[in-house]
C-alpha cells in the first residue's frame, strides 16, 4: 500500500522544487560565467582567490542530480512539459543531454542488474579479474560522468552511425539486452530524438566552451569543478546496488544517513523504497519507508568505502547469499 497524496502538499513541494531548481542553476552559472569575470579582472584584489566560491557549489552536485532525477521520473513539476523543459535546462547545466540520461536511468529501474548495469562485479570466463578492477575504478572515480559528457556529442554523427552506435553499445543476446537494443533504437535513434540531443548537446559545449575562455589562464578552477562533480557523481551513483544479488532485480539498499545530507540528495537514500514506488515524490519517500516497515540496511559512508574493495566474481552475488 502507498502512501496517499495531498494536492496541497504536492503543490507546496512543486514550488520548492523550482525555488531549488532556480538556486541550483544560478549557483552552476556563478561558477561558470560570473566567478571567471571576477577573478580575471581581480574585483577586490581576490582575483583566483574568487575560485573558492566554487567549492560548495560543487560539493552540492549530488543535491542537484536528486532534482535532475525527479524530472526523470516526471515528478518536478505537475505539468509533464514544464518538466521535460526544466529536465533539460538541468541537464545541460550538469554538460549532458536529459533525453539520454532519461532513457539511462529508466532503462536502469526496468532491467536492474543487467550485464551492462552491473560494474560491481564480473564474469570470470569472460574477463580476468584485473580488467574488471581497471574498469570498475575507472567508471567509479569519474567515467560514468565522463561518458554522460561525451555520448551526447556523438549525436553530431550521420543518424546511421548512430544507430549502429547504439546497436554495438547493447550487443550482445541476453533476453534484456535484445530488448534494451529495441529501446535504445526507438527511444534514442529517431529523428526527433536526435535532433533534440544534438540541440542539448551544442548548447552545453557552448556554455563550458564559454566558461573555459572567460577562466582563460585560471582554467584550472573549472577544470577542478568538474572534476570534482564527476567524481561525486560516479562514486555514489552505483553504492545502493553495489554487491547485491544479481538475480535479485528488486533489490536495493535503504542506507542510513544523517539528515542534513539525506535533505541534501532528496532521500535518494531511501533506495529500495523509491524503486519499488517510482511513483512517489522525494519528500513522500520516508513516509512510504514507515508504513511500509521498512528498514535500513547499511550506513550510507560505509558502503561508499566498501566500494574501495573493487569487483567481486559474479558467481557470489546470488541470492542464496544472505544480504548484508
Amino acid at each position: 500500500m502507498s502512501i496517499t497524496h495531498n494536492s496541497t502538499e504536492n503543490q507546496r513541494f512543486h514550488r520548492l522544487n523550482f525555488q531549488m531548481a532556480i538556486g541550483y542553476g544560478i549557483a552552476n552559472l556563478a561558477v561558470l560565467l560570473l566567478l571567471p569575470t571576477l577573478a580575471t579582472r581581480n574585483i577586490g584584489g581576490l582575483g583566483i582567490h574568487w575560485g573558492w566560491l566554487a567549492l560548495p557549489v560543487v560539493l552540492t552536485s549530488n543535491g542537484f542530480w536528486a532534482l535532475l532525477h525527479e524530472a526523470i521520473h516526471n515528478l518536478f513539476a505537475s505539468d509533464r512539459n514544464i518538466n521535460r523543459r526544466a529536465g533539460r535546462l538541468m541537464a545541460v547545466l550538469f554538460g549532458s543531454s536529459f533525453r539520454m540520461l532519461r532513457f539511462g536511468h529508466l532503462t536502469h529501474h526496468r532491467f536492474n542488474r543487467h550485464p551492462l548495469d552491473r560494474p560491481d562485479c564480473f564474469d570470470p570466463a569472460q574477463s580476468s579479474a584485473l580488467a574488471a578492477r581497471c574498469r570498475f575504478f575507472a567508471e567509479t572515480f569519474g567515467g560514468l560522468y565522463l561518458i554522460e559528457l561525451l555520448t551526447p556529442l556523438l549525436y553530431w554523427l550521420p543518424r546511421p552511425i548512430i544507430l549502429r552506435l547504439l546497436g554495438r553499445v547493447y550487443a550482445g543476446e541476453e533476453p534484456r539486452l535484445k530488448q534494451l537494443r529495441q529501446l535504445a533504437h526507438q527511444s534514442l535513434g529517431s529523428a526527433r530524438t536526435i535532433v533534440e540531443i544534438r540541440q542539448d548537446a551544442m548548447a552545453a559545449l557552448l556554455l563550458y566552451a564559454l566558461s573555459a575562455w572567460l577562466w582563460g589562464n585560471l582554467w584550472p578552477v573549472l577544470a577542478g569543478f568538474i572534476l570534482i562533480r564527476g567524481f561525486l557523481i560516479s562514486f555514489l551513483d552505483n553504492i545502493y546496488h553495489f554487491r547485491t544479488p544479481v538475480d535479485r532485480p528488486d533489490f536495493a539498499y535503504n542506507l542510513r544517513l544523517a539528515r542534513p545530507l539525506q535533505t541534501l540528495i532528496l532521500n535518494m537514500n531511501f533506495h529500495r523504497t523509491h524503486h519499488h514506488h517510482m511513483h512517489l515524490a522525494w519528500w513522500q519517500l520516508p513516509g512510504q519507508f514507515r508504513q511500509s516497515g521498512e528498514v535500513f540496511d547499511r550506513n550510507y559512508a560505509h558502503v561508499a568505502l566498501e566500494q574501495l574493495r573493487g569487483p567481486a566474481p559474479i558467481g557470489v552475488l546470488t541470492s542464496d547469499q544472505a544480504v548484508p
